[in-house]
């Protein structure tokens, strides 16, 4: 799993200066509203969190520069969803080490509609939304849950880590999981899935 997930909204709230750049209030929103799950998008792709971020800003810009008019919010996801998808191929196309990658996706998902493009934007947004839920629960459960599904750690190597009972370790994982089941309701076991498959 790789470490930009920890620290995702952080780094990617910093990607662009709002205030010079984002003149239009609905453009501020949007934003706001976009901006760091359109970078967890653009990483599936890049793998970079770097790169992510400026795919993500160049979209932002030609939303800007071009003044594109959509008719309501659905349409503007997907929008945004297509040029951040499109932009990352581009960006790694141009990438020789990564070309091949390029081609094969190229000519696997050429339509911007087909069921890969459909099934990663979904991905995208239930990981998103166990990010975000994970961001709510105590500091403890936070941390241990990090350590054990996200960096792999044992139950052993986590107690002795943070100088913890494996006990409590096992507590706080089964108490992690009870508040984010409430939190996800149905969408908890999918996420769980996806992130145990996502490296």
């Amino acid at each position: 799993m790789p470490a930009f997930l920890l620290s995702l909204k952080d780094t990617c709230k910093t990607a662009m200066n709002t205030e010079n750049l984002l003149s239009n209030g609905d453009i501020k929103e949007i934003y706001a509203k976009y901006h760091s799950l359109l970078c967890f998008y653009a990483y599936k792709y890049t793998k970079s969190y770097s790169e992510a971020e400026d795919v993500v800003q160049s979209v932002f810009t030609r939303l800007i520069e071009r003044k594109i008019s959509l008719s309501n919010e659905n349409a503007l996801k997907s929008y945004l969803f297509s040029a951040v998808r499109n932009s990352s191929l581009n960006h790694i196309k141009r990438d020789g080490v990564k070309k091949r990658f390029a081609d094969y996706t190229f000519s696997q998902e050429s339509d911007a509609d087909n069921s890969g493009y459909l099934i990663d934007r979904i991905e995208t947004e239930i990981l998103f939304e166990l990010f975000s839920s994970l961001d709510e629960l105590p500091k403890e459960c936070n941390k241990i849950f990090r350590l054990s599904y996200i960096e792999g750690m044992s139950n052993q190597e986590i107690a002795d880590k943070l100088g913890i009972s494996v006990n409590t370790v096992k507590s706080q994982k089964s108490r992690a999981k009870q508040l984010l089941k409430e939190s996800l309701k149905e969408l908890f076991v999918i996420a769980m899935f996806l992130l145990k498959n996502y490296n």
